[in-house]
């Protein structure tokens, strides 16, 4: 069997590239996953997934939005200045936060939790 060298030299490099990028990814500040579930001119609705003790570090959201929580939990608000609020969520509440706020988003709970997040472009 005639292995062909270029295909091997090419995903060789391919694993060692997403190895190190793991690795380095890895290292830094874990993040919570986002799917977007739907985007237009006018709005971003995203799903994002919060798993417990996951520090994301902080991020700035772009565009004011609406957040549904789906799934009942404790997330604690870190901002920049060093301020923080824990708060507990119940399946359904919805709360509002205005453009450019940057802040870190902590799952405090036990159980992962996911917020329908509304954005208005």
């Amino acid at each position: 069997m005639r292995l062909n060298c270029n295909f091997i030299a090419g995903f060789s490099g391919g694993v060692l590239v997403m190895g190190f990028s793991f690795y380095f990814h890895s290292a830094g500040a874990a993040e919570n996953a986002a799917k977007v579930l739907l985007e237009n001119e006018r709005v971003r609705v995203r799903e994002v997934r919060f798993e417990p003790g996951v520090k994301p570090g902080p991020h700035t959201h772009p565009y004011a939005h609406v957040g549904v929580i789906l799934d009942a939990g404790t997330l604690q608000f870190n901002d920049p200045d060093g301020k923080s609020d824990k708060r507990t969520f119940k399946s359904g509440d919805v709360g509002w936060r205005d453009a450019k706020v940057t802040h870190e988003v902590v799952n405090v709970g036990s159980s992962p939790m996911r917020i329908i997040e509304v954005e208005i472009k």
